[in-house]
């Protein structure tokens, strides 16, 4: 559960985050002193930012490596099945353009080109119609 968790980074993230409370609250005391300035004192500001920090470390080192998972299982989707989703059109199902069927078991189509049934970008439309009123 806690391998490969980055800690250096997530303490650095949590120290950031205290010492923006830190700051917040100095800013705050100083701009509304009737408000804030009376209620706050200095050790207790300390002591939620310590607070703050031990809890968002472990927020932070989890978010990071859930993260650098996810960006990890999209390279491999891409690098698997360039430009397509996978399991978009599997399950047996036609293509709805070229009427193509699929496989059931890996959701390739049988005799499949690069295009797959999408517009192709080397075309242009205008010359097609241009051809077409000669």
């Amino acid at each position: 559960m806690f391998e490969d968790l980055n800690w250096k980074s997530a303490f650095k993230r949590a120290a950031f985050a205290a010492a923006l409370y830190v700051l917040f609250i100095y800013v705050m005391s100083i701009a509304f002193p009737e408000t804030f300035g009376a209620s706050t004192n200095l050790v207790s500001t300390l002591l939620i930012a310590v607070a703050f920090f031990i809890i968002y470390a472990p927020f932070f080192a989890f978010a990071d490596r859930r993260k650098k998972r996810r960006l990890a299982e999209l390279r491999t989707q891409k690098k698997g099945k360039p430009g397509a989703r996978p399991g978009a059109n599997a399950g047996g199902r036609a293509n709805a353009r070229t009427g193509a069927e699929f496989d059931t078991e890996d959701g390739e189509e049988a005799g499949a080109d690069t295009l797959r049934g999408r517009h192709n970008p080397n075309t242009s439309r205008k010359k097609a119609s241009r051809r077409r009123r000669r």
